[in-house]
Order: structure tokens, then sequence, then C-alpha cells
């Protein structure tokens, strides 16, 4: 049977002291938490695009440089 604590200063999660799992016990909080999870997956994807994008354009530069010199 698993031994479940609430957690100090947050009515909305319990944890499971056999497991080390954490649950939400309000739908709605957990609703939120999923939220900022896609909205945090989605930001760090469009980072790495930008990153990528300015490397790209980066090399872009460097090739152009090269043929201009030629």
């Amino acid at each position: 049977m698993p031994r479940i604590v609430d957690v100090v200063d947050r009515p909305d999660i319990v944890k499971d002291l056999d497991t080390g799992s954490i649950y939400f016990v309000d739908n709605a909080e957990r609703r939120k938490y999923k939220e900022q999870r896609i909205r945090y997956e989605k930001q760090k994807q469009l980072r790495e695009d930008v990153d990528q994008l300015k490397n790209d354009i980066d090399d872009i530069k460097s090739m152009l440089t090269t043929l201009i010199n030629k």
C-alpha cells in the first residue's frame, strides 16, 4: 500500500514516499502544469530552430564571401 503524504506549502500535490512520485490532486493544477510544459517545449524548439537558422545564415555569408573573393 503506497504511503502518501501532503507536500508542505503545496495543498495541490501529494507525494508517494515509496516511489518518490508526486501527484496532483487538483485537476485544474494538473492541466495548468501540462500547458506550461507544452509551452516550454515549444519555446525550446523555437530557440533551437532560431539557433540553427543563425548558423545557416553564417554559413551562407561565409560561402558568399568566399565566392566574392575569388
